[in-house]
């Protein structure tokens, strides 16, 4: 599959899934606040599998920092992260997807994941990605169009489609929000909120 039709479904069917939950509002009291159920669903691809995007941009870590956490459907994964060195635009980041059979921790097993784009550019922010062997390097580089706020989601849905989606906030809130109301993307997920705006004036 092209990586430009790979882009296009997985757009089309996150803007489906998001649409039904437009303008609700997850705060205190609400589902995130509930850690250890997060926890539990953060598991990926087998029972006690987690999964983070590691990066300059989001940390090397396998921890809070760079954890994925259950998005909209099953199978996904996803969290917002800030791009702010001016040399991730000017230059490429470094990144790779990996899974761990620890939360929050490196366990007795380790699989790493690359975009087969190699260079992942963002937009369109696309890209299959594939389990690396010992001997390949697991890292791609990914170039931002600009600092700011990001989401990357991946998709586990079956052991040969695996994907990785990276979206500019501003991507990632167009059209979900209706008139009048003001996308932004709830941590940690990124699930889009839509809220009226600050009242202005006296």
């Amino acid at each position: 599959m092209r990586r430009s039709t790979l882009v296009n479904l997985l757009g089309a069917g996150l803007l489906a899934v998001l649409s039904s939950g437009c303008g609700m509002e997850v705060g205190p009291g609400g589902a995130n606040d509930d850690e250890p159920l997060a926890e539990r669903q953060s598991a990926v691809i087998g029972v006690d599998q987690f999964v983070y995007f590691r990066s300059n941009a989001t940390g090397w870590g396998v921890d809070e920092s760079t954890r994925l956490f259950p998005f909209v459907a099953p199978n996904l994964f996803s969290r917002i992260f800030s791009v702010t060195e001016p040399w991730m635009v000017t230059d490429v980041d470094t990144a790779t997807v990996t899974v761990t059979n620890q939360l929050d921790g490196w366990g007795t097993s380790q699989t790493f994941y690359r975009a087969s784009a190699g260079v992942l550019q963002v937009p369109p922010g696309g890209s299959p990605i594939a389990a690396t062997s010992p001997s390949t390097d697991p890292h791609f580089k990914i170039h931002y169009s600009a600092l700011g706020v990001y989401r990357v989601i991946t998709f586990f849905t079956n052991p040969v489609q695996q994907a990785i989606l990276i979206e500019s906030q501003a991507t990632a809130c167009a059209g979900v929000c209706p008139p009048g109301l003001t996308c932004s993307l709830l941590p940690p997920a990124g699930i889009p909120t839509c809220k009226e705006p600050p009242p202005t004036g006296p």
